[in-house]
């Protein structure tokens, strides 16, 4: 019994040293054609005549077909895609759900726990986007959202609302590759493409985020808020930060009971949200908000 054991513990063995020689070669020859990979500021200041835009083109379709898997705090493989930075960040391999976790796993909250990308890179957070050269071969190569999504255009399958023979359960062993992996993940799981369980994206849709990938994948910055929002976030602000001991207390309280919640001012008609949060900086300047676990930290 002994030895049976010990010999599936060595082909296991064998097999993860396989993998992970597998992901090695396959980086080298990714860094050899497209040179190493590096955070790309992704920032787009002027609009492009004829490109496709994030904002208006790409994450309606996202929001349509792969924020019901992909957001809030238990998206697959860590990956949001309900905003840009969502996607800019990218992906990590470590599961949220662990039944034999016996501590407290580190918060990974998006624009929270880390300030950005790189420091996303470095907790092990890995591109969906093309972090290589940027020319427009590279760019779909070298894009792990874009060879998933292409997987699925070569094996479309039936047109249902929800695939049979999928397991949808949030505890299911998540098969997360980087763009280095993803060949062979194409070849041992080649119905798993994205939207995985799901029928393709229409042929306009998968052009539409093709043309914007090719093209660096560029954002432009949302416009800022008018004055009549600045002054009211001024007023709120001065409210929540007065110097006596009762306004402490009550800001305090206010916060642990509305630190979750999205706010918005009903009077102008439109529904910009706001967040209460806790910053370092004094109210006027850029937030620095403190990332605490709990909100009575």
């Amino acid at each position: 019994m002994f030895f049976f054991y010990l010999k599936r513990i060595y082909r296991l063995l064998i097999i993860t040293i396989g993998l992970v020689g597998c992901a090695v070669i396959a980086e080298r020859q990714l860094n050899d054609q497209w040179g190493e990979p590096k955070v790309q500021n992704r920032e787009l200041l002027k609009e492009l005549s004829g490109l496709p835009e994030y904002h208006r083109d790409i994450q309606p379709i996202l929001n349509q077909r792969c924020v019901v898997c992909h957001a809030c705090y238990d998206a697959a493989c860590q990956l949001k895609l309900s905003s840009y930075e969502g996607l800019d960040r990218g992906a990590n391999k470590q599961p949220l759900y662990d039944g034999a976790r016996l501590l407290a796993a580190e918060p990974s909250r998006l624009l929270i726990d880390a300030k950005n990308t790189q420091a996303w890179r470095e907790r092990g957070y890995f591109p969906v986007l093309n972090e290589r050269i940027q020319t427009p071969e590279a760019n779909l190569e070298g894009s792990l959202l874009f060879q998933m999504l292409k997987l699925k255009a070569q094996h479309p399958l039936p047109k249902q609302k929800i695939l049979e023979d999928f397991d949808f359960s949030s505890n299911r062993e998540q098969q997360c590759p980087t763009i280095e992996e993803v060949e062979e993940y194409q070849s041992d799981y080649p119905l798993w493409g994205m939207p995985f369980g799901m029928p393709a994206l229409d042929q306009s849709e998968f052009t539409l985020i093709q043309s914007w990938l090719e093209n660096g994948a560029k954002v432009k910055p949302l416009p800022k808020l008018a004055d009549k929002y600045l002054a009211e976030v001024a007023k709120w602000e001065d409210f929540f930060n007065g110097a006596s001991l009762k306004e402490k207390l009550f800001s305090r309280y206010a916060y642990e009971h509305l630190f979750l919640g999205h706010l918005y001012f009903e009077k102008f008609g439109s529904k910009h949200y706001f967040k209460l949060v806790r910053s370092r900086t004094p109210s006027g300047h850029a937030i620095d908000e403190i990332a605490s676990r709990r909100p009575f930290d």
